[in-house]
């Protein structure tokens, strides 16, 4: 009898790719940067290296432990903490893997060799950073000095380089560092975690292709071909099995049982996101995240339930789609929130959402529950982005696949599809064709191409519906022919700005639930529906520490090792302007081209400068936004406790009110500001003519037949709120039609 699990079965990591994307030299200077970002800290009587150590005095660094372990709950042991500081990120193998798997699948590889390449020469080394000699022959507090000098350049280039090195370190370090979980307590596994039923699904598999014939296409038929399992592809895909339709749903991620949820970090980027956990736009202005595993986005979201709002529904109307102004809309949506038994009676803040709650009441500001999709159950699990291990949030993996499953549908898993088939018309789609990869013999993934099936695959149908998400839906039609000049432009991510607020008390944020509570104070600034929403933030360590501004390489060691204390708050836009996702030349995959306007960068701002008055009244002993060259906030705790009901603090305090201001001067103006999202929309939108968009209200593809989009990308704007209950209420309407049609 097998012993029962104590912990989520382990899953290994693919090796990392081929380093020859940049030479030898190019390397070595990568190292030598990321260093100056981290950098090995002692002290002056323990330093054996002064080429790779920086030195602190005995006295102020005994200084420092003292106070760090006076401001901790728990604190860890001078020693713990001298390890820590001590530490050299740059030379540990595994830090150096992560950086190499990101910078591996990134479009802007090669522009960063150029860089190294310039930095690697004496003329190169005195044009960046000052030096005659290379950074590679620099001791390590030169590196950091350089790093320094890039974050207060003139010059927006150095910034966002800095910028792009610190995220590339604080990812990094985040996901690796192996003292990272003794200094914060932060676990892999939640707490009292057990292992949960999942549904036992069975995928088709494909026979390998006969010696000889590599090249031969396996062909499977079906009534209905359902590209993407995520939200938009699990309900098109129980209405219609359960209307009679033979129905196949494909995916190019891969399906995990709750047992082996959450995952780590790495493994949980590796295999439950796209691109490895992040896309960066051109411009490298923001990170976007986006799920790629069975379940999509819906196994991997923070099970928010929003329903979209009146004036959102409105506008949509407005523009010749009166579906959204209906009653038929108003039934979609409470069928979907019904069937995800979404709501709010059973949740139980955290730390973050009530301090979110109280500091909004303090000032006399909006603030709302936000329901969530677990059937009325607790839920009080902060690993969710890395997977659902209590198999309680009823997403498309344990809710609507299922029920699709059990009225007759197909699955495939690690099916990647290339394009879509038309008809010798070249107008009706006829199915899809893509490459199929297997699982190795143990069920692995880790395995080269070499252990594993890989085979052609050609799927014929009656209807294709397209639910491959906002970056994929748009690229997989542009790969088949269709021709629209609205195709993969009028992109929105609801774009987040960031703020941390540090407390008093250990919190250990990584638990509870992630998102229950919002404010819509600051969510109409233009009279037009555009502002942004105020919520907490996952707090993983590598969203809480990847993309924070950065000073110097102390200051971000003592910071993260308050990580327990550490709470984290979003600033979303509903973005009014918009970007474009365009087709990878070498890659084929999408790219994506987005930078926050002047306008909505300014409605990010004016949430940012709102985030910062909650975590002043609700007693924060240090606030930080996320913006290069702006120093941390320290209240004066006898000012905050003066404190009075409804009244603004940035006019009761005159010192944060000064800080506020610094803040507005500096701004947040893209590329050098952080920022990021984990929503995408709109680059097939639905519109009243295909001169303004790529599928009508139908969701059929303008100009083509049987070809359906049935996801986030058929948004005709952004939606102002986490989008997955509108995805899910649309494809309901999209998958009735589609049904009446066969």
């Amino acid at each position: 009898m097998a012993e029962p699990l104590t912990a989520p079965v382990p899953v290994t990591l693919p090796p990392p790719p081929p380093t020859d994307f940049m030479t030898a030299d190019q390397w070595e200077t990568l190292w030598a940067i990321l260093d100056g970002v981290l950098p090995s800290i002692a002290p002056a009587s323990a330093v054996t290296d002064k080429d790779t150590q920086i030195a602190i005095p005995d006295d102020e660094f005994n200084g420092l432990i003292d106070k760090v372990r006076s401001s901790l709950d728990g604190a860890p042991s001078r020693d713990e903490i001298a390890e820590f500081l001590a530490f050299r990120p740059s030379e540990h193998p595994a830090f150096r893997q992560d950086c190499i798997r990101g910078l591996g699948i990134s479009p802007a590889r090669a522009k960063l060799a150029g860089v190294l390449g310039t930095l690697g020469t004496h003329a190169g080394s005195l044009l960046l950073t000052g030096y005659w000699s290379p950074i590679t022959q620099q001791p390590t507090n030169a590196r950091e000095a350089i790093i320094k000098s890039w974050t207060t350049s003139r010059l927006s280039t150095f910034r966002a380089l800095a910028k792009s090195m610190v995220a590339l370190a604080g990812k990094a370090n985040s996901t690796t560092n192996p003292y990272l979980h003794k200094i914060s307590g932060y676990p892999d596994v939640p707490k009292d975690w057990k292992p949960a039923e999942g549904y036992d699904y069975v995928f088709l598999q494909v026979p390998p292709a006969a010696a000889g014939k590599e090249d031969d296409v396996h062909e499977i038929t079906t009534d209905v071909v359902i590209v993407g399992s995520g939200p938009g592809g699990g309900v098109c895909a129980k209405n219609l099995a359960e209307a009679g339709h033979e129905v196949l749903v494909v995916d190019k991620g891969y399906h995990f049982h709750p047992t082996y949820l959450p995952m780590p970090q790495s493994a949980g980027l590796e295999y439950l996101f796209d691109h490895s956990g992040a896309y960066v736009s051109e411009d490298t202005s923001i990170s976007m995240t986006s799920g790629s595993c069975w379940g999509g986005g819906g196994s991997v979201n923070w099970s928010v339930c929003f329903k979209l709002q009146d004036y959102v529904r409105k506008e949509w109307a407005d523009e010749g789609l009166p579906l959204f102004a209906s009653a038929e809309f108003d039934e979609c949506m409470d069928r979907v929130w019904d069937f995800i038994g979404a709501g709010s009676e059973a949740i139980r803040h955290n730390f973050s959402n009530n301090k979110l709650l109280d500091g909004c009441k303090k000032l006399g500001w909006h603030a709302g529950v936000a329901p969530q999709n677990t059937a009325n159950k607790e839920h009080y699990c902060g690993h969710c982005h890395l997977g659902c291990g209590l198999g309680e949030k009823m997403g498309p993996a344990q809710a609507w696949l299922p029920a699709a499953a059990e009225a007759g549908a197909d699955f495939m898993e690690g099916f990647t599809v290339e394009k879509v088939l038309f008809d010798e018309d070249g107008v009706t789609a006829i199915g899809v064709q893509g490459s199929w990869l297997s699982r190795d013999e143990q069920g692995g993934l880790h395995k080269g191409i070499g252990d594993r099936t890989q085979r052609k695959v050609v799927i014929k149908a009656k209807k294709v519906i397209l639910s491959a998400g906002t970056f994929w839906s748009p690229v997989i039609l542009m790969k088949s022919g269709v021709e629209n000049p609205q195709l993969g432009r009028n992109l929105h991510l609801h774009p987040v700005n960031f703020l941390m607020a540090v407390n008093r008390q250990e919190i250990r944020p990584w638990e509870g639930g992630i998102i229950t509570s919002w404010s819509g104070e600051f969510e109409n600034l233009d009279g037009k529906g555009h502002g942004v929403k105020l919520e907490p933030l996952c707090m993983m360590p590598y969203m809480a520490f990847s993309l924070q501004s950065w000073s110097s390489g102390l200051d971000t060691k003592l910071f993260t090792m308050r990580y327990r204390h550490i709470n984290n708050f979003i600033s979303l836009a509903r973005d009014r302007d918009s970007g474009r996702v365009f087709v990878d030349p070498e890659t084929g995959e999408p790219r994506i081209e987005y930078s926050p306007s002047d306008f909505d960068r300014e409605n990010n701002l004016e949430g940012v400068i709102g985030l910062a008055k909650i975590a002043y009244v609700g007693g924060a002993t240090e606030i930080r936004a996320h913006i290069y060259g702006l120093p941390p906030f320290i209240p004066n705790a006898s000012e905050q406790a003066k404190h009075v009901q409804d009244k603004d603090p940035e006019f009761t305090d005159a010192a944060f009110g000064k800080w506020l201001q610094h803040l507005r001067t500096l701004g947040n103006k893209p590329p050098v500001s952080a920022f990021g999202s984990a929503h995408q929309m709109g680059t097939c939108r639905m519109s009243a003519s295909n001169e303004s968009g790529v599928v009508d209200e139908r969701g059929s593809v303008w100009g083509k037949k049987n070809l359906y989009v049935a996801d986030s990308s058929v948004f005709p704007s952004a939606s102002g709120v986490n989008p997955m209950v509108t995805v899910m209420s649309i494809a309901d309407w999209i998958s009735r039609g589609v049904s009446k049609e066969l």
